[in-house]
């Protein structure tokens, strides 16, 4: 007998253990234990994602720093580059904080998605990228052209068609929606999420419907955003449309290798008086 072990049934198996873990976690809830139920669905999605990824790639919660100190909201899912990452500090509840310039993409998990939760979210990536000045690093290969400054490493690694190295890709996953057709949006057309999955009713894509085919994009390479593709799919076509997502983009990314340098900026903090400062000869013993 021929063993087989169809990626259906893997995506399958994963829906039914996160709807499971839905109803563990409501029970949870009912007996008075919040945050416990919080974590019952929230730990099994950050797993589930992780076996999908390369193994370069982590998955945890937290927070995210910058040269400057300031420190992001919690997230509930960061993806980062491990090879290049230091972990500054971790807790004993596993949560983490990282440099912004490791990370390719962040998270937010509902088990129901309310009418205002992607404004929050939108709230919580700009300030990422505005006020924590997350910097996007150019990929001198961009539209397939050799400049004076192009970098052997981007003629190897990057793909041409991909303005910058480190765009990062923002995303929301849900059990199930409170209104599929009634989630509200910000007026302004930047800092959304460029995905939002619902595994029981569909997904949104920022993409581009043409001949039929869609074309996803990133927000920080194709902004402001335009519109979104509604896909009612529920189900494994969900869950194995955000596993492929996630998986394009960490593929097209890169991230230089990481330098502590920029956190060492403050003089009074590092800075070394030059009365501080003397030398000594080694060769002055054989004289």
């Amino acid at each position: 007998m021929i063993k087989e072990l169809k990626f259906k049934q893997i995506v399958n198996e994963i829906i039914s253990d996160i709807n499971n873990a839905k109803t563990r976690s409501e029970n949870i809830h009912k007996a008075g234990n919040i945050k416990s139920s919080g974590n019952e669905v929230e730990d099994l999605i950050r797993e589930k994602i992780s076996l999908f990824l390369p193994e370069r790639y982590l998955v945890k919660q937290g927070h995210i720093v910058n040269s400057e100190g300031k420190v992001s909201n919690q997230l509930d899912i960061i993806i980062f580059d491990r090879l290049n990452t230091p972990k500054f500090f971790e807790s004993s509840d596993k949560s983490v904080f990282y440099p912004i310039e490791s990370v390719l993409a962040i998270g937010e998990i509902k088990k129901t998605l309310r009418k205002n939760d992607i404004i929050e979210f939108r709230k919580k990536i700009k300030y990422l990228k505005v006020d924590m000045k997350r910097k996007l690093i150019d990929n001198t290969v961009y539209g397939g052209k050799i400049k004076s400054n192009s970098k052997m490493s981007d003629i190897v690694n990057m793909r041409t068609d991909k303005k910058f190295k480190n765009p990062l890709f923002s995303f929301m996953f849900s059990i199930d929606a409170e209104d599929f057709d009634g989630l509200l949006f910000d007026d302004e057309c930047n800092y959304l999420p460029n995905d939002i999955y619902i595994l029981n009713e569909g997904f949104f894509l920022y993409a581009d419907l043409i001949n039929k085919q869609l074309l996803t994009k990133v927000e920080d390479e194709k902004s402001p955003m335009e519109s979104w593709a509604v896909i009612k799919e529920p189900g494994i076509k969900t869950m194995a449309m955000m596993f492929n997502q996630l998986i394009i983009h960490l593929n097209c990314c890169r991230i230089e290798p990481f330098s502590i340098s920029n956190y060492m900026m403050s003089k009074d903090d590092f800075g070394v008086k030059h009365t501080n400062i003397s030398s000594f000869d080694l060769g002055h013993k054989n004289k």
